[in-house]
């Protein structure tokens, strides 16, 4: 190869390290900005005092963290089971979808465990919204992604009513 080859394909390696840096910031700006939105809205929705939110919040942070690696468990599993290149023995799909039944009862046992936790925090009508608020947060998303105008959650249609979505007009 030529000078000119080698100075040609070290700019376009140079270029897309920066393009995939670049891309791998804003996403995690996006992801920030995303949960700084959901604290505010379930913060809001909830009507957490600011002694509620110092309790509540690294419990909340925490139980999250543990579902996020439930989920990467997951995501492992299904990969292993539906898109591998290599086919599994009779035996390794029992293991791999045994295995995801047992993700879902650690997910429920998570989800019963962080449930007294936050009934030791909160009365048991925050506790109420809380699961409202999330599901409405996760549909308001949902919406979004799907097309709706809005470019954050405090700007969707504020019906309080979670299992009504906005109309599409």
């Amino acid at each position: 190869m030529n000078k000119k080859n080698i100075i040609l394909v070290m700019v376009f390696t140079l270029a897309q390290v920066f393009f995939i840096s670049g891309n791998a910031q804003e996403e995690e700006s996006r992801l920030e900005r995303l949960k700084s939105q959901k604290v505010a809205f379930l913060t809001e929705r909830i009507g957490l005092s600011t002694e509620d939110a110092q309790k509540f919040w690294p419990v909340y942070n925490e139980m999250s963290e543990k579902m996020d690696e439930l989920w990467k468990e997951k995501k492992e599993n299904i990969k292993k089971l539906y898109h591998s290149d290599e086919s599994l023995s009779e035996a390794g799909k029992e293991a791999a979808i045994d295995e995801y039944i047992n993700y879902e009862l650690k997910k429920a046992n998570l989800e019963k465990e962080y449930h007294e936790k936050f009934k030791k925090i909160l009365t048991i009508d925050q506790v109420i919204k809380l699961y409202g608020a999330e599901h409405e947060f996760k549909k308001k998303m949902l919406h979004m992604i799907k097309g709706g105008k809005s470019s954050s959650c405090t700007d969707c249609d504020n019906d309080n009513e979670p299992d009504k979505m906005p109309s599409k007009t």
